[in-house]
């Protein structure tokens, strides 16, 4: 059998997963961006319609492109700045290190639901534990949440967890031990 063949057998599944649930749905989205489509009957092509309705008469488009903007101006730095320097922490030689590091990557096992839920709990506006920290230096908590304002960089400070940290981790683990 020649190489390129069993090169070629061994990444059809990918390709075949890529295609199926990457090219096609991405392109069926496009085609369907240009029609008049409920799902429940035949997509009719109306061409940029959907574009121009969406730029000149849809009161939650621009809001959304501020949103998302304002959200990846402040989470993109944040996110590699703190990674980082957390990493770089994380590195240090110190006494007890290893169960810091142990502390601050258990929660990284934790699923998604139960993350959430303890999300909700450290913003939750009466007992949360960002409010009660507030609250013990005489400062009114937000309704972190609940309110438009403070909503967002809540939204951020969730973000931030994530896997990011690990990967700064390991590469200045990796960086460390190459330049001792």
């Amino acid at each position: 059998m020649p190489k390129r063949f069993l090169i070629f057998i061994f990444l059809s599944p990918w390709i075949i997963g890529f295609a199926t649930f990457g090219i096609y749905p991405f392109m069926m989205s496009l085609y369907y961006s240009f029609c008049q489509y409920d799902v429940l009957q035949i997509p009719m092509f109306i061409g940029l319609e959907n574009y121009k309705n969406i730029l000149t008469k849809d009161p939650y488009f621009w809001i959304s492109i501020k949103n998302t903007a304002y959200y990846t101006f402040f989470r993109v730095p944040l996110n590699i700045v703190g990674a980082l320097l957390l990493a770089i922490l994380l590195n240090q030689m110190v006494k007890g290190i290893r169960i810091l590091r142990t502390i601050y990557f258990l929660p990284s096992i934790i699923s998604g639901v139960v993350l959430s839920v303890i999300w909700m709990w450290i913003f939750n506006p009466q007992i949360g534990l960002i409010n009660i920290i507030l609250e013990f230096f005489g400062l009114n908590g937000p309704l972190w949440l609940q309110d438009p304002q403070w909503s967002k960089p809540a939204l951020i400070i969730m973000s931030l967890w994530g896997w990011s940290h690990a990967c700064f981790f390991s590469r200045v683990t990796e960086y460390s031990k190459t330049s001792l």
